[in-house]
This record gives C-alpha cells, structure tokens and sequence, in this order.
C-alpha cells in the first residue's frame, strides 16, 4: 500500500540533528558529570549552568503582561525595526538609510529569518552559493525550498577568505540562472569560528558591482555578530559597507536574538532587507510578513519588546556591553586552551578567531563522533570535521579535550 503522507514529505528526515545530540549529551551530563558535551550552540558558565544575561532578566521583570504575552503583528511595529537596525547597524545607520531603503520583518529565530531569505528570493530548481563548512540547517532549507547548494572554499590556504573560490563559483552560475544567491555567514562563522577581514567585504559587494547583467542576492547570516569583537562598531562598519551596493543587488541581514541575547528558546530574530529600490523593499516586508503569517503566525511579542528596550534605552546599553565582554573573554580563554593544548597534541584545527565553535578536520568525522561516545565526548558533525562548541564547555574541559580527541583519531 502506497505511503498516504505526501511525497514532498516522504524523505524528510533530521540527519545528525545539532538539537537531538544536544539533548542527548545533556541527559548523560545529568548521569556523569565528566561527560563532555561540546554540542550546542548555547552560551553555558563555567559551572555548566546557561548564561543569563542581567540585563535580558531585569527588561523581563519590568514588562507589563501585555508586553509578555499579547499578540504581536505579524509584520512589527516601527519601534522594534528601529531596535533592529540600531543593533545591526550601531553609529553607521543614518549613513546606511540616507542612501539606502530598509525594510525589517520579525521572525522566529535567525532560522525564521533564512526561511523568509530562501522561500522569497530562490526559485526551485536555482542553486545558491553557501560555504564548504557550514550549519547543517543550509542543506535541510535546500531540501525544503528545493534548490541546489553550490559549494565555495571558505577560506585558503592561507587561512584568509577565498574570494577565488567565490568568483569562480559565481562565473559558473552565471551561465545557467540570472539571480545569483550567496549566503556569507559573518563574523564568528559556524561552524569554523572563522572571520571576514574589511577587504572581503568590498570583493563580494564588487561582483554585483562588476555584473550589471546578473541579480545579487547577498544572505548575510548575523547570528554571532555581536560576538566578534570587543569594539562593536568593527563589524557595524562592514556591514555598513553594502550601502555601496549597485541597483541590481541586495542585502538580507538574517538577525538571530537566540545568540545576541541568549533567547535561544524565544525564537526571536528578523529579517533586514537594504537596497536602492523601495518597491523591492516593500515587496520582500509583504511577502515576509505574509509568510510568517501563515508559517508561525507572528513572532513572540515577549522577544520583540526584550530586543526593543534592549536597544533603544540608554539605562541598559552600557550594562549590556559590559555583559558581552564578559562572554568574549570566556570564549577567549575557552579558545586559547583548546587550541594550544591542541597545538601540543599535534591536532589540527581549522582557521578561528572568534566565536562559540571551533573545528578540528578529519576524514570520516561520524566515525570520529560516534567513537569519541566511548569517552563520554559528545561533538557535531560538519562536513569534513567535527564541530566543538566552546560555548558549552568549561575551561577545564577545553584543556583536556584535544588530547581525548587525538587518541580517538589514532586508535581510529
């Protein structure tokens, strides 16, 4: 007897899913305080508890009911897109709106946002350019919307962006679509760790700038913005940098409030959208908000109002830095252990600067993640490595964690 579920929906299964091995590497911590779980995305204490930022629980305790729990439009108020462009753009937002046209969308979580990105500006049948080491959830969206990942090197040999890599890549798409998509996941990336410089910025926005005769779909997924530097306006100023973008370009600015305010389970981000045209613009808010509408209904009122008071009051802007510091430097020292025990265990890793995860490469990184199960070790696969979460682990457990994974590599 035939399946009676549809056919789009016959194969659709989660393979390797980052939140079910989280869960699972949880559920064994709770029974064996020395498991590792290097697995999850989410910013834990040295004590393993979640880090919770002061000022998100005051903003919280000082919201009415209405603020918490009615419900929201579908679209967000004008408050909440200014927050949002505030956050995204910092000191450098006149400058991008004076040249440019805004439109925001709220949505659930950063992965709301690249729904509204991929289901809006890639037809099926399309490819889109996404990098070589990559969230896995890029591929579940290409089952999704039915296009095709077109794969570029993320960076060299020499550790630095390969724009080569990119170009050749988009010379090639060129020959079959006119709508060229690329996604850049930008700084802290996941799940490398790795970070843009000022220059790459200026390579991508040229081959629009070169093209006149393609369409340039810039997805730029902010997720670990705020996590790149201790100077905020470092990456603002990049991402500022696509005002400079010609008439047959645009930007979208995938905006995670999981990351940036530890929401992880609020499922609050949005959706930015920067181009010379305003009918486009106008166009992406309709559809966005018409998608969302009938996707989750409207983003959680409770999230928008955190993001909103957040940003736009000056009482919590200082504390809210200080706090972010505070992360930077634990992820600092969490790194530095890693990679110089690492170092001495001669176990290589790939190019980081920044960010919650590192990668250390290896030929069949399942077996590898599957065998380091014996040492109570709990990791994600990515492709051609295996991702660690500094994040989630402690100082210690950064420390000591090379050398587990390197015996596990030579016993394999």
């Amino acid at each position: 007897m035939p399946m009676i579920i549809n056919k789009n929906a016959e194969n659709k299964k989660l393979k390797n899913g980052i939140l079910a091995i989280a869960s699972q590497a949880s559920k064994a911590k709770r029974l064996d305080p020395n498991v590792i779980n290097a697995t999850s995305g989410t910013m834990k204490n040295e004590d393993g508890s979640l880090y919770e930022f002061s000022c998100v629980k005051e903003v919280i305790a000082s919201m009415s009911a209405t603020e918490k729990f009615a419900y929201g439009d579908s679209s967000g108020s004008p408050t909440f897109h200014t927050a949002i462009y505030r956050s995204l753009f910092g000191e450098y937002l006149e400058e991008v709106s004076a040249s440019m046209t805004l439109g925001c969308v709220p949505t659930a979580g950063g992965t709301g946002g690249l729904n509204l990105a991929f289901s809006n500006y890639v037809s099926s049948g399309e490819s889109v350019l996404l990098p070589c080491y990559m969230w896995e959830n890029y591929l579940n969206f290409a089952k999704e919307f039915a296009f095709s990942p077109c794969l570029y090197s993320l960076f060299n040999a020499a550790g630095k962006f390969d724009i080569e890599s990119v170009r050749e890549k988009v010379e090639a798409l060129k020959k079959t679509q006119s709508r060229i998509p690329l996604l850049i996941n930008d700084p802290c990336e996941n799940p490398t760790g790795f970070c843009m410089e000022d220059e790459d910025y200026q390579d991508l926005i040229a081959l629009s700038k070169d093209d006149p005769d393609h369409q340039y779909v810039y997805i730029i997924d902010v997720a670990y913005f705020d996590y790149y530097d201790t100077n905020p306006s470092l990456i603002r100023k990049r991402y500022a940098s696509f005002k400079n973008l010609p008439e047959n370009a645009i930007a979208l600015f995938v905006y995670s409030g999981s990351k940036s305010f530890g929401l992880y389970g609020l499922r609050i981000g949005a959706l930015v959208a920067l181009s010379h045209s305003q009918e486009e613009v106008n166009c992406l808010v309709d559809a966005g908000s018409f998608c969302s509408r009938v996707r989750w209904s409207s983003a959680t009122t409770l999230g928008m109002n955190i993001i909103q008071k957040l940003v736009l009051n000056e009482k919590y802007q200082k504390p809210y830095q200080e706090e972010i510091r505070h992360v930077c430097a634990l992820l600092q020292r969490r790194s530095e252990a890693f990679i110089g025990s690492a170092r001495e265990a001669k176990l290589p890793t790939l190019p980081y600067q920044r960010g919650f995860f590192l990668c250390v490469p290896h030929d069949n990184p399942e077996a590898l993640m599957n065998a380091l199960r014996q040492d109570g070790v709990y990791v994600i696969v990515a492709n051609g490595c295996i991702r660690i979460a500094l994040s989630s682990i402690n100082l210690e457990e950064a420390k000591r964690l090379p050398d587990i994974i390197k015996n596990r590599i030579d016993l394999l």
